[in-house]
């Protein structure tokens, strides 16, 4: 009878360590295999760089995925990945860069902006939980985050670049912060203020007439369907 009973809680225990080990699997398989498939992408990214101008491999991303148009870092932090571009902004809501189904989507670029016409590069990813894609660009919030990472690098092939943040603020998501091409320089200097004005602490940099721009844009849960937005303006 004790026999049988220590053979009951042996049992016992060996189905609750697999029943936890089931549970790890569950909820952090998605986020290894995640960071697998990001370290492999860096990794094609970083290795034959063609073009003297450019820093990314963009040779090797194109033929990963043919819709491939820029990379877009920011040092010391975790966001670090490739920019995709399609007709509509919903695909990559729910597809990776791999064009697999995927949770955590891709970073992309609004459909609506054009090569040699895009004065306001836009791009889009979802904001998680663990700081990947673009959950990590919560911590703009506090100016001590921004003092400490300025500058965003977004590259498309060919054109390398640097970009300092010069507003960053929690808004609806209906708010007119997107619009990628402007009729003329005082149409986009007056809307270019605006955006800086909205900005929760002043950055001290200043936006000229004749600026590129890039808008980073995320879901954050301050409120119903609150949008974090950063912007910055190339410098190199």
């Amino acid at each position: 009878m004790q026999n049988n009973m220590q053979r009951t809680k042996i049992v016992a225990a060996v189905l609750l360590v697999v029943l936890a080990l089931g549970f790890v699997i569950y909820n952090f398989y998605p986020t290894i295999t995640q960071n697998m498939n990001k370290n492999k992408i860096i990794a094609v990214a970083q290795e034959n760089k063609v073009e003297t101008s450019d820093r990314i491999d963009f040779n090797g991303l194109l033929a990963i995925n043919p819709q491939t148009v820029g990379w877009v870092q920011i040092d010391g932090t975790p966001l670090e990945y490739p920019v995709v571009q399609t007709d509509n902004n919903d695909h990559y809501l729910h597809y990776n860069f791999l064009n697999e189904e995927s949770f955590e989507g891709a970073i992309f670029q609004d459909y609506l902006c054009k090569a040699g016409t895009t004065r306001n590069h836009i791009l889009y990813g979802h904001y998680m939980s663990d700081d990947s894609m673009f959950g990590s660009l919560w911590k703009y919030q506090e100016q001590s985050y921004f003092k400490q990472h300025p500058v965003i690098k977004f590259d498309q092939p060919g054109n390398p670049g640097d970009w300092e943040i010069f507003s960053v603020y929690i808004t609806e998501a209906d708010y007119d912060y997107r619009q990628p091409e402007f009729a003329n320089d005082t149409e986009f200097i007056n809307y270019m203020n605006r955006l800086k004005a909205r900005s929760l602490y002043d950055t001290g940099v200043v936006i000229s007439p004749t600026d590129e721009v890039l808008t980073l844009s995320t879901c954050i849960y301050t409120f119903d369907n609150a949008r974090l937005a950063v912007h910055a303006r190339k410098i190199k």
